[in-house]
């Protein structure tokens, strides 16, 4: 099974709706800032996922992007980043 890398970021209007995304989307993916995640998924596996976000989501009022991207470790960080987590390579 082939998987790929994907970015996802939203900004959700309602608190509810944004609770259950987060725990929704944290089973899934690495948190990487406040809304915004990484992880490696089958087709199959990111399809299902968008579908239950947009069961959760409200069309007009929230915004959603999934982006997919190379391999997290083929990233870099160019700013401050946290010490206690690492996730980038310092190589560029």
């Amino acid at each position: 099974m082939t998987v790929s890398h994907f970015v996802l970021c939203y900004d959700i209007a309602d608190k509810k709706r944004l609770q259950r995304l987060q725990r929704l989307v944290s089973n899934h993916l690495i948190q990487l800032q406040y809304s915004v995640y990484y992880g490696s998924l089958s087709k199959t596996d990111i399809d299902k996922l968008i579908s239950q976000i947009q069961d959760i989501t409200h069309k007009s009022q929230d915004d959603i992007r999934v982006y997919e991207t190379e391999p997290i470790t083929d990233a870099f960080v160019i700013t401050k980043h946290s010490s206690d987590i690492m996730l980038f390579e310092n190589s560029y």
